[in-house]
């Protein structure tokens, strides 16, 4: 779900780029197939777009839609190669890169994401979707610090983005800067209260000033957070009750405040 509304944004820039064209030429099946992928119906819209090449019929959107429909199967291997199929066509476009990025962060991969962004960046240094995958790639990677001057420079240009606070606030949990975690991931939640990864991760981060405070024999600061920190593994819970990794924090939590 993380990059949903960016891969539907570059499917309607595609959509558009072909209205441009000769709709006999083109004809009506990746408009079809468009739909097709809007239902959910990824094969469905895979078996269309390939009825197109099958009659000669080549374009980088049609690549394009192919890649996005097999990132969709959790196939990698089959949406990286027809997004390379895609960008041969039209190469270093702006779209394009980042649709390569979220495929291929979404399959972490690492490496191959901060060698595309570090291409990337120089380009578009304005990107912020370029930025958050590099990011979001250099964290995964062990390189908090420079993760976090990049996220910074992301949030310059979609301050209200909650991925964007939601990654920093990991970042700096990684850095143990609890206090800087707690307010990004605050205004993360406010932003998009429907996330149960957003509420786990601020969980953890009250569940970490809870223990840094008791160790300080600060007994009447650490107590409030870990009310805290039970109340949002809670609605984390709700959201997704069927996660191993909000069932095991919450169990840990939840043992903490029965002591």
């Amino acid at each position: 779900m993380k990059h949903l509304l960016h891969i539907m944004a570059v499917i309607c820039l595609l959509v558009s780029s072909v209205y441009a064209q000769d709709k006999e030429q083109v004809g009506s099946a990746y408009f079809q197939a468009v739909d097709e992928y809007k239902t959910k119906n990824y094969a469905k819209s895979i078996e269309l777009v390939k009825s197109l090449l099958v009659d000669g019929k080549s374009s980088y959107e049609f690549y394009a839609l192919l890649a996005f429909n097999y990132d969709k199967l959790n196939d990698f291997d089959n949406a990286y190669k027809n997004m390379l199929e895609a960008r041969k066509r039209k190469p270093d476009d702006e779209d394009l890169l980042q649709g390569s990025l979220a495929i291929l962060t979404r399959h972490k991969k690492w490496k191959p994401a901060i060698e595309l962004a570090e291409k990337a960046i120089p380009m578009y240094p304005q990107n912020p979707e370029i930025r958050y995958f590099y990011a979001l790639a250099l964290s995964e990677k062990g390189a908090s610090k420079t993760a976090l001057s990049q996220i910074e420079k992301a949030k310059a240009g979609s301050p209200s983005d909650a991925r964007m606070l939601e990654l920093e606030g990991k970042i700096y949990y990684q850095l143990k800067n609890y206090d800087k975690a707690d307010m990004s991931l605050r205004w993360a939640s406010s932003i998009n209260q429907n996330s149960s990864e957003i509420w786990n991760n601020l969980a953890l981060v009250q569940e970490s000033l809870y223990r840094v405070n008791k160790k300080l024999g600060k007994k009447n600061l650490a107590n409030p957070y870990l009310e805290e920190a039970k109340t949002c593994i809670e609605k984390a819970s709700s959201l997704n009750g069927e996660s191993n990794t909000i069932k095991e924090n919450s169990k840990r939590i939840l043992a903490l405040t029965a002591l």
